[in-house]
C-alpha cells in the first residue's frame, strides 16, 4: 500500500489515527509528524470519535501537527493507509477491537493502544481475524519500549538468575496497571503462573509468582503516590533499580515499532504474550473480588 518517498528512497508509509481523546494521539502526531522519529512515516489522516476536556479535537490535531485530511468516518481513507493507530479510549479501550476490526480484516497492518481490550474473548479474536488474513497487529503499553530499560539491559542482565521484580506504576489496576505489568514483562518475560492482588482507594499490591522455578514479582498500582514508573530487580549476582521518565522515548519507541512492523510484517510482540499479559490484568481484577485469593492465569485463558 506504501508509494514512493522522496527522501533517499525510502517508502513513504501513510499512516491512520483512530481517536483523539487521549494524550497519546498527540504524542504520536508530534512524533511521527513534526519530530520525524521514524523516517519515511507519517500520519496522513486523523479521525476523531469522542472528544475529551483538555484533548484537541481532530481538526484542532490536524491543524497543528500537518494531518492533510480529517476523516468523517473511521474507515473512510481504509484504503490509503499503510499502518492504522487505534488510540481512542472510549470506555478505556473498550472500542479499541471493534475500531481496529475493519482494518485487520482488509489486511492493514493495525497498533491498537493499551489496554487492547476489556474483553479477553474480543482480544483473542482479533488476533484469531490477523492469523486468518495474514495481517500484522500488535498492541502494548509503552513502557515495553522504555529507553532506561534498554540502555540498562546490561546492568539488568548481570544480576544473574532473577529472583523477585518490583514493578511500580500509578493509577487503578486494569486500565494503567497494563504499565506496571507490560515493564515487568519487558524484563522477566512471560510465564506468569497465578496472580494475588489486594486492593485498597489509594493502591493495589498484587504478588505474581512465575511458572517452572522463575521470579515472583510485585506489582503495585499507586493513586496517592507521585505518578512515576519504576522497576526494581533483583537476581542472584545483586540488585538494580530503573526510574522511567523518558516519555518521549517510549512513545517514540512504540511508534517507531509499528512502522517497523507495518514494513516487515512482523509484530514486535507475539499475540500469545499480549493475551497472556491481559490475563494477568484480569487474573488480578477476579483475586481482588474475592478477597485477594490467588487466581491462576491459566484459568482465565481457558476462558478464550
Amino acid at each position: 500500500m506504501s508509494s514512493e518517498g522522496t527522501d533517499a528512497g525510502e517508502r513513504t508509509l501513510r499512516v491512520g489515527l483512530v481517536g483523539v481523546n487521549t494524550s497519546h494521539a498527540g504524542a504520536f502526531a508530534r512524533l511521527l509528524n513534526e519530530c520525524a522519529v521514524a523516517d519515511g512515516a507519517r500520519i496522513t489522516w486523523v479521525w476523531g470519535g469522542e472528544l475529551r476536556p483538555g484533548q484537541p479535537d481532530a481538526t484542532t490535531l490536524a491543524r497543528t501537527y500537518d494531518i492533510p485530511h480529517v476523516a468523517s468516518e473511521p474507515t473512510e481513507m481504509l484504503s490509503e493507509t499503510d499502518l492504522v493507530l487505534v488510540v481512542d479510549d472510549t470506555g478505556q479501550g473498550a472500542n479499541h477491537v471493534p475500531l481496529a476490526r475493519a482494518f485487520v480484516a482488509a489486511g492493514v497492518p493495525t497498533f491498537v493502544d493499551k489496554p487492547m481490550a476489556v474483553d479477553l474473548v474480543e482480544a483473542s479474536g482479533l488476533f484469531t481475524l490477523a492469523a486468518d488474513k495474514g495481517t500484522p497487529v500488535t498492541s502494548s503499553s509503552a513502557l515495553r519500549f522504555a529507553v532506561e530499560l534498554e540502555a540498562e539491559r546490561d546492568q539488568l542482565a548481570a544480576l544473574g538468575t532473577l529472583s523477585s521484580v518490583v514493578s511500580v506504576g500509578p493509577g487503578e489496576w486494569y486500565y494503567y496497571g497494563v504499565h506496571a505489568v507490560e515493564q515487568l514483562f519487558a524484563l522477566a518475560g512471560s510465564g506468569v503462573e497465578w496472580v494475588q492482588r489486594f486492593t485498597w482507594p489509594e493502591r493495589d499490591i498484587a504478588v505474581l509468582s512465575y511458572a517452572d522455578g522463575g521470579p515472583s514479582a510485585v506489582v503495585q498500582t499507586l493513586r496517592d503516590a507521585k505518578y512515576a514508573f519504576h522497576l526494581t530487580a533483583y537476581g542472584s549476582e545483586g540488585r538494580h533499580a530503573v526510574h522511567i521518565k523518558d516519555f518521549d522515548g517510549f512513545y517514540a519507541g512504540q511508534v517507531r515499532a509499528a512502522v517497523e512492523m507495518a514494513r516487515t510484517g512482523k509484530p514486535p510482540i507475539a499475540p500469545e504474550e499480549t493475551l497472556e499479559l491481559l490475563a494477568v490484568l484480569r487474573a488480578g481484577v477476579l483475586s481482588a473480588e474475592d478477597g485477594g485469593t490467588r487466581v491462576s492465569v491459566s484459568s482465565v485463558l481457558g476462558g478464550i
